[in-house]
């Protein structure tokens, strides 16, 4: 075999395992972002969280604890067929579920101007409970069946209303993720199940 051929036959083995080792990462990858996949992971998230990330980061200072926070709480217009926010303030918690019901409370108290409450003033909170999922579940008492104004859109303001003013970023904790929706119990059932009397 002379020169030319060897130098030839090299390129073709390098060529060769090259080739090789590449399938090889390939189908390692694959492995991995089936893996990932299975376990409920967003194999792209670090890949995203690099594309989406300024070259010069805003630092978001959190609030100390006990501090007052800015939040939205939602209304009903004053001829009650959309919603508007009105701003309120509440003193900030570590944990997601505390800020809620702080929000919650309020929203029950009603507004402070000419707006209309979405939530019946005789309406308790039985229970918050955040599950990991980011659903919050909220039990209420059954004054939110009887004392609710018997129409579809009284009831939409209230379930948009809540929700809109649950999943609001103000009101995430540092212990605790943010709330993705809103699971209403009133009870301890769902409202379907729910019968007065």
């Amino acid at each position: 075999m002379n020169s030319e051929g060897r130098t030839l036959f090299f390129r073709r083995c390098l060529l060769a395992v090259w080739g090789m080792v590449t399938l090889v990462l390939v189908f390692c990858v694959g492995l991995l972002v089936y893996e990932m996949a299975r376990q409920g992971q967003d194999p792209l998230a670090l890949a995203k969280a690099t594309v989406e990330s300024d070259p010069q980061p805003q630092v978001e200072v959190a609030p100390e604890v006990g501090t007052q926070r800015e939040v939205t709480l939602f209304f009903a217009n004053a001829d009650a067929r959309s919603l508007v926010g009105e701003v309120h303030h509440i003193q900030y918690s570590d944990y997601t579920v505390d800020n809620c019901r702080r929000v919650l409370e309020q929203l029950i108290a009603g507004p402070r101007d000419i707006l209309n409450p979405v939530v019946p003033s005789s309406v308790t909170i039985r229970g918050l409970y955040l599950l990991e999922d980011g659903t919050l579940v909220a039990d209420m008492s059954g004054e939110l069946v009887t004392d609710l104004p018997r129409s579809a859109v009284a009831e939409a303001l209230m379930a948009y209303g809540v929700t809109q003013t649950l999943c609001q970023s103000a009101l995430v904790g540092e212990k605790q993720g943010p709330v993705k929706r809103v699971r209403f119990l009133v009870e301890g059932a769902s409202p379907d199940e729910y019968l007065p009397g």
